[in-house]
């Protein structure tokens, strides 16, 4: 009797882990998903100022190369971060949802792991596509107008960065901090 309680206790506790583990995939899942939407959208900026626009013939050309130069560094990262997460999310879902013991918690660490990449590359893509606009507002406006303008640009990426730096502060935690199931896995065993 005491061995079957045993067995039943050890199946309800990896039964739970798995729910855990479960809602940890899905919140890393969704927050992919979000930043490879956003970097869609951004490499359709991108695809247009490259598609659309058209110059007097007296421009400097060093800024027509900066402009076309930084919209091609955005449309590439956000095309990677869009491909990037895609495989993510599909190979995540394919391996924890039909893996075998203990594959659940290898989509998780993965997902993890691949997060700061997916987010350089989100970054990357919104600062030169920034960029690209300064260099823009320099091509179509004269000197005054292209201060002001390239002023509040480049107050936008100050203002952007500031904000990521305090907002990941705000919710910074240690690796170690957060839930570890390595207990629960040596009572439940390998079927996380």
């Amino acid at each position: 009797m005491l061995a079957a309680d045993k067995l039943l206790l050890e199946g309800k506790i990896a039964q739970s882990s798995v729910r855990l583990k479960w809602k940890e995939f899905k919140l890393h899942h969704m927050n992919l998903e979000t930043v490879g939407t956003q970097a869609a959208v951004m490499a359709g900026f991108s695809v247009s100022a490259l598609i659309k626009f058209h110059t007097h013939s007296e421009v400097d050309r060093r800024l027509l190369f900066l402009f076309y130069t930084s919209n091609m560094v955005s449309l590439s990262a956000n095309i990677l971060c869009v491909a990037t997460t895609t495989m993510i999310v599909v190979f995540g879902s394919g391996l924890s949802t039909r893996g075998a013991d203990g594959s659940m918690v290898r989509a998780v660490d993965a997902i993890y792991a691949l997060r700061r990449y997916v987010f350089g590359l989100f970054w990357v893509g919104v600062l030169t596509l920034l960029l690209a606009a300064v260099f823009f507002v320099w091509i179509i406006f004269g000197r005054r107008r292209a201060a002001l303008a390239s002023t509040l640009l480049f107050a936008t990426i100050y203002l952007l960065f500031r904000s990521k730096r305090e907002i990941s502060k705000m919710f910074y935690f240690e690796r170690n901090e957060s839930i570890s199931f390595c207990d629960l896995q040596r009572v439940a065993g390998r079927r996380v």
